[in-house]
């Protein structure tokens, strides 16, 4: 246990709008944004540089639209692999034996050029890309440093966190000197991972499956002489299997450093594991490598069972953990961050009530849970892939079952790599933060699919992307804040709305769309109100009745006194 010893302040308490604990990909993103938004904003993190684990590998399409809107896309996207990389995902008895199959992936330059086939595959406009997490978290870390509404300290331990009807109160120990000191927040965000103090602090468990899957070996490694022998198109992801162990093994910056994961079989003790077994099944030659770190884990579906307690609440895995499967985990937490971010800037700006915070903790725990269990599918989908000995052999026989598994992984598999039904289709159901009406279809489940999206200007469902006549996204048309979609010849349709957030004093943009939109996907509704964080709050094939009502509704308020209505009903019914 750490031990405190708490010393006089050396300055008066400071108090900041937010704080934020954690610097990883989540904390610091929630940072970028509330700082984005004129919200003061301190990060603090016990590290004293960014991390030097690489973790996650894939930022998926979902966050690279959320890091488009920070204006960090583009940035994120030229740094990781080399820019003419392909990132195919290569299914091989060993890295240098027989391949299975691929599922073929662009570069980032063609992506960047608008020449890759995900635009056409992926409804988007910033497609996914393949980056550790060792390269994502310094443009982060810059980006925060150079934010003017944003501090991040490093080096600085959060020990405790408290609260009162009015404030919170984080202690804080500095690593370097073990100096204590304590700062006030109006809010606390815990992003401060599995092993969360915040998450502690609020008394929330973690649920679900302890142990969900194999128990995992992971080795961080460099070799350059295996990186030379991986052919004319060599891919970002391997996955192996091996004589006695199976797992993938990943191209981080595309010449020398790799990261390799081994499935632990049942009945097996992690702790005998020996790395060089596992690289020689992986790599399927003897290669000279410098390891730099071996990591043994367990493979958890964790969701915890409250986001939020008062001023503090949870984000990324301080609130979930599951497998690192389709690149969930972190992009989860993206997500997270950004449903945040609005809310904490929108109450601090007297716009919002405090049950926002509320609709936040139970929008994404909802999503959390379906995602984790998406992410365990995959796992189990694939639990019986590649399991006969005869895989490894030579011969006709030995060709035929590796061609016959390869076709079996393109048809199970698939689901891992075309996750669009995760990224772009995870719905908001029942939350008071939308508003439904009787033309939105029930929907059971928050992801109905893993590999299935139909876009949709559903209430709870995100915004469809569509490319505009001047060539930009829509996304790149929608305000900071709540944006009103009119969609057809008649703009005016809108002026309640906008007359009724005028007079809430709620940030609100009017686009109106006189390019025509899918009628498949906006079902005859000519209005589309779209949150901050990219989600339909409403939409309607005519204006509300009371549009004063609908975003009390939305975003908790209490209605106005009846004599000051009048005005915005007046909009309405002339």
């Amino acid at each position: 246990m750490t031990s405190i010893t708490r010393e006089p302040a050396a300055r008066s308490t400071e108090r900041y709008p937010v704080v934020v604990v954690g610097a990883g990909p989540v904390g610091m993103t929630l940072a970028l944004d509330l700082a984005r938004r004129g919200t003061r904003v301190l990060v603090l993190d016990s590290s004293e540089t960014t991390t030097v684990n690489p973790r996650c590998n894939t930022t998926n399409a979902r966050s690279m639209e959320y890091f488009r809107r920070l204006g960090l896309s583009d940035a994120i996207r030229r740094s990781g692999l080399p820019g003419d990389h392909a990132t195919d995902v290569v299914y091989c008895t060993s890295l240098t034996g027989h391949e299975l199959t691929r599922f073929r992936f662009s570069s980032s330059n063609e992506i960047l050029a608008g020449t890759a086939h995900e635009f056409s595959d992926w409804p988007t406009p910033e497609p996914q890309h393949r980056i550790s997490q060792i390269f994502l978290e310094p443009i982060l870390d810059g980006a925060v440093a150079s934010a003017e509404h944003a501090e991040l300290r490093r080096g600085h331990e959060v020990v405790a966190v408290t609260q009162t009807e009015d404030r919170a109160m984080v202690t804080v120990r500095e690593v370097a000197t073990g100096h204590v000191y304590e700062v006030e927040a109006d809010y606390v965000a815990g992003c401060d991972g599995g092993t969360s103090v915040v998450r502690r602090s609020i008394g929330a468990q973690l649920q679900g499956d302890g142990e969900a899957s194999e128990r995992r070996h992971s080795i961080y490694f460099r070799s350059p002489a295996l990186a030379a022998r991986l052919g004319e198109r060599p891919g970002w992801m391997y996955w192996w299997y091996g004589q006695t162990y199976r797992g993938s093994c990943l191209r981080l910056d595309g010449s020398g450093l790799f990261l390799c994961h081994a499935k632990v079989p049942h009945g097996s003790d992690p702790d005998d594991v020996d790395s060089t077994v596992v690289l020689h099944e992986a790599l399927g030659a003897e290669f000279d490598v410098e390891v730099f770190s071996v990591v043994r884990w367990t493979a958890r579906r964790l969701v915890a069972d409250t986001f939020r307690s008062g001023r503090v609440l949870l984000a990324g895995d301080a609130a979930h953990l599951w497998l690192p499967l389709g690149g969930f985990g972190m992009n989860t937490g993206i997500v997270d961050a950004m449903s945040l971010s609005w809310r904490l800037n929108a109450l601090l700006g007297g716009w919002a009530d405090d049950r926002v915070l509320d609709d936040y903790a139970a929008e994404r725990r909802s999503v959390g849970e379906a995602t984790s269990r998406a992410a365990l599918k995959i796992d189990v989908d694939m639990s019986s892939v590649g399991r006969d000995p005869a895989l490894r052999d030579t011969g006709s026989e030995a060709d035929g079952l590796r061609a016959e598994v390869g076709r079996r992984i393109q048809q199970v598999d698939r689901q891992q790599w075309f996750s669009q039904g995760v990224q772009f289709g995870a719905r908001y159901i029942g939350s008071p933060g939308i508003v439904m009406d009787e033309q939105t279809p029930e929907s059971v489940s928050a992801i109905t699919a893993i590999d299935e999206y139909v876009p949709s200007v559903d209430p709870g469902a995100r915004v469809p992307h569509h490319w505009r006549a001047d060539g930009s996204s829509l996304f790149d048309s929608l305000g900071d804040d709540f944006t009103l979609i009119v969609v057809g010849d008649d703009p005016s349709v809108g002026e309640g709305l906008a007359a009724a957030a005028g007079q809430l004093d709620i940030p609100l943009e009017v686009l109106h769309l006189e390019e025509p939109v899918d009628p498949r996907v906006y079902s005859g509704r000519s209005l589309v109100l779209v949150r901050p964080d990219h989600v339909v709050g409403w939409s309607g094939s005519e204006p509300p009745t009371d549009p004063t009502h609908l975003f009390c509704t939305i975003l908790g308020r209490p209605l106005p006194e009846p004599d000051r209505r009048t005005a915005y009903l007046g909009e309405t019914t002339k």
